[in-house]
């Protein structure tokens, strides 16, 4: 039976360096992955895998020895340098003079020589670490490998589905626009029905069942009584339409950056320009952005939304 485990960094359940020991094998050691007790897959490259119950516990137990031990070791540690200085009380003070005052040498070397064995004892604690549960690090990276060839797969699949909806649309009655407004503008968005589950909110009059060409004449047609007509292809639609193109182009020198524009030219033989801005407009909209004064933090409306930047 397959359990929950919650991983991170062994230093990290660990995250003092005991008596200061870096050198290669420790260092190492402590990047290995370790369980994390608070199941909270927090910390800088924490997770959470399906394991083995049997290999679980393991780990789990490996992980609680090492950080005990190492903590054991610490607090040791902390109680014998203690002995190198007097209490502060007065009293206490004085009699630790008495006592030491001229034998703080041996009082050093007896110290030395315990850090050297509580040395000995946090390498081994972290070498029975590694032999006991250094193959959490391995799962915890096939586990990822696994994770991200289904994500690349399933990204593949994706943009197959939506090339493959752009080939049948090239010669289909299957393309949909509506009519609605934005920023002033009349609004022209254009999809393919078979990507979107439902027509786009607010765009209405809505026309459907047609192809490329003849949504290419209604765009002729919008732009004759209103040449600022903005045009759009929504979402789904557009990046569909920016694979496809990117599909065709590939391998062509000299090919341009796919974007729906240059896919529509693809589809139509006509290159449309998205947005067209009515005489002064864009340099009215950069006097009242200027002037409004909104800061480098503000997400409010700016023509860079549309495709055009200041």
């Amino acid at each position: 039976m397959d359990v929950d485990v919650w991983y991170r960094k062994l230093w990290e359940a660990i995250p003092i360096v005991v008596l200061n020991l870096h050198d290669d094998e420790i260092d190492e050691i402590r990047q290995l992955f370790c369980v994390d007790f608070e199941s909270r897959g927090a910390g800088y490259d924490g997770g959470r895998v399906w394991a083995p119950a049997d290999d679980a516990a393991r780990w789990r137990a490996a992980t609680e020895a090492v950080v005990a031990a190492v903590g054991s070791v610490e607090e040791r540690d902390r109680e014998a340098e203690r002995r190198l200085y007097p209490p502060y009380r007065f009293w206490s003070g004085l009699r630790w003079r008495l006592r030491w005052g001229l034998r703080r040498d041996r009082l050093r070397r007896e110290y030395a020589e315990h850090k050297a064995a509580l040395a000995d004892e946090v390498r081994g604690a972290y070498r029975a670490y590694r032999a006991a549960a250094a193959d959490l690090t391995d799962y915890v990276a096939a586990w990822r490998e696994r994770l991200a060839r289904e994500d690349r797969e399933r990204e593949a699949r994706w943009r197959a589905r939506l090339v493959a909806a752009v080939r049948e649309a090239v010669d289909g009655a299957v393309w949909t626009y509506g009519i609605g407004k934005d920023a002033g503008h009349r609004r022209m968005l254009i999809w393919l029905s078979a990507l979107h589950h439902s027509d786009a909110y607010g765009y209405d009059p809505v026309h459907g069942g047609l192809t490329a060409r003849q949504v290419q004449t209604a765009i002729e047609e919008a732009r004759a009584k209103d040449p600022y007509v903005w045009i759009a292809w929504w979402g789904t639609t557009a990046e569909a339409m920016k694979e496809w193109h990117a599909e065709l182009s590939r391998g062509s020198p000299g090919a341009e950056p796919a974007d729906e524009a240059r896919a529509w030219e693809a589809l139509t033989g006509v290159l449309v320009e998205p947005v067209v801005w009515r005489p002064g407009e864009l340099e009215e909209l950069r006097e009242s952005r200027t002037n409004q004064g909104y800061g480098p933090s503000s997400n409010y409306w700016s023509p860079t939304s549309f495709g055009t930047s200041f």
